[in-house]
């Protein structure tokens, strides 16, 4: 007997997504970098690792190597717990506070070079993904480096305008 006979309650197993096809930017929505960096500021900068990981994930949609979820996550871990961690210390004891506040610059700097360190895969997939390598939608290492998210979306901003 066919499935619908075994079991008609069963729901209908079929892919309702369309696969994305490697350097189709339309799993890429068109947002202004203006927007970006307003919500950078009323944010305090949250916003930028929002950006980096939904970004990511569309990106990982089209890409044949993609970031690894792991990756993703325990960098957000750090830069959250980097975040909040000072917060946490205030109702301890001064004795535990102070051995306990050495972990703080800790986490904090594991959490920013994590951070660089993703926006570089992010921008080496971006542009093995456009074929941009000798054209003006190319990623360059040292505009990613000091502006990365606002960088990085300029960029997606531009392809998109370059293929449409």
């Amino acid at each position: 007997m066919n499935q619908i006979a075994d079991n008609p309650y069963a729901a209908p197993e079929a892919e309702l997504e369309v696969p994305k096809a490697a350097g189709d930017l339309s799993v890429f929505k068109r947002f202004t970098t203006w927007g970006v960096f307003a919500l950078l500021i009323v944010t305090f900068g949250i916003y930028g690792i929002y950006w980096l990981y939904t970004r990511t994930n569309r990106l990982n949609q089209i890409s044949d190597d993609p970031i690894s979820a792991g990756f993703m996550n325990i960098t957000t871990g750090c830069y959250i717990g980097s975040v909040i961690f000072p917060f946490l210390l205030m109702p301890l004891p001064y004795e535990l506070m102070s051995v306990l506040s050495l972990l703080s610059p800790v986490l904090s700097l594991a959490g920013m070079i994590l951070m660089v360190v993703w926006v570089f895969k992010f921008r080496n997939r971006l542009n093995r993904v456009t074929q941009s390598k000798g054209k003006p939608t190319w990623c360059g290492p040292i505009l990613t480096f000091f502006f990365n998210v606002l960088y990085l979306n300029y960029k997606v901003n531009q392809n998109i305008d370059m293929r449409g």
